[in-house]
């Protein structure tokens, strides 16, 4: 990460860190006005971080998810776009800042102890049916994420919001709360279906088999049936929501271990770089 990157790349974390302190104070003093300070430090930080997103993919030559770090600054890209439009058609989901500033924040830390060093494609790489593997793998993840995310703010529990009287307003209802988390579940999930499919074609070219039963396929595969679950068993036999945030959370930690942590624990020929 060169000194124009790391600029934008911090920047972005200065952003997110201030975006969530603002909301803070505003939940204590109960100012609904901040809450507009925490929309723009939000939408800063999108910019510098889209910003260090075109300045890594110019100096690579490829869009930039095919290091670890660059697979986490992605989906934290992803996580903001959809929040953000989300929040474009419903100025109802503002208080919503908190819990996905908060994540965003944890990931920006992380990525941060990865190695930043940009890497070049090898040929097994440069494939069409990559790209669209890792864009639907970040994207299917950050979706994954916002459910998990509101999840635990509703887990709160809909009294402690309501206390918060005075900025009524910005508090979305725990039915339509609800609603959100599902509906962002059931978009993940046909996302990282999308990128299993996608993720067995090039393995076909690039290694001759669509399968292989590395760590990486199983815990994706594994995510995506339990995400699947977790879905039905709310739709089909009504469970409570609070038993549905906490499979969602469940879930969503699979997905982060997927994505970023099985590396850390075994072998797999899904080397990133």
């Amino acid at each position: 990460m060169n000194a124009t990157e790391a600029l934008f790349f911090w920047s972005t974390t200065l952003f997110l860190a201030m975006t969530f302190f603002i909301v803070l104070l505003a939940l204590m003093f109960k100012k609904e006005n901040v809450f507009k300070y925490a929309n723009y430090s939000l939408l800063t930080a999108f910019a510098t971080l889209s910003t260090f997103g075109i300045l890594r993919w110019t100096l690579t030559g490829h869009p930039p998810f095919v290091t670890l770090f660059e697979s986490m600054i992605t989906s934290i890209w992803f996580v903001l776009l959809f929040f953000i439009l989300l929040l474009k058609f419903n100025k109802k989901t503002v208080l919503l800042i908190l819990p996905v500033s908060t994540i965003t924040f944890l990931m920006m830390g992380w990525a941060s102890s990865l190695s930043s060093e940009a890497s070049e494609l090898s040929a097994a790489l440069t494939n069409i049916w990559l790209f669209i593997h890792a864009s639907f793998a970040t994207a299917g993840a950050s979706s994954f994420l916002i459910g998990a995310s509101f999840s635990i703010l509703y887990l709160l529990g809909e009294e402690k919001l309501k206390s918060y009287e005075r900025i009524a307003p910005k508090v979305p209802e725990f039915k339509n709360l609800s609603k959100m988390i599902l509906n962002f579940l059931i978009f993940g999930l046909i996302l990282w279906g999308v990128m299993i499919v996608s993720g067995a074609i090039w393995a076909h070219i690039a290694w001759g088999r669509y399968w292989a039963w590395d760590p990486i396929e199983l815990w994706s595969l594994i995510s995506w049936l339990l995400f699947g679950l977790v879905i039905h068993t709310k739709i089909t036999f009504k469970i409570s929501q609070n038993l549905f945030c906490k499979l969602t959370i469940i879930a969503a930690a699979t997905v982060v271990f997927a994505l970023w942590g099985v590396g850390y624990i075994y072998n797999t020929i899904h080397t990133y770089g």
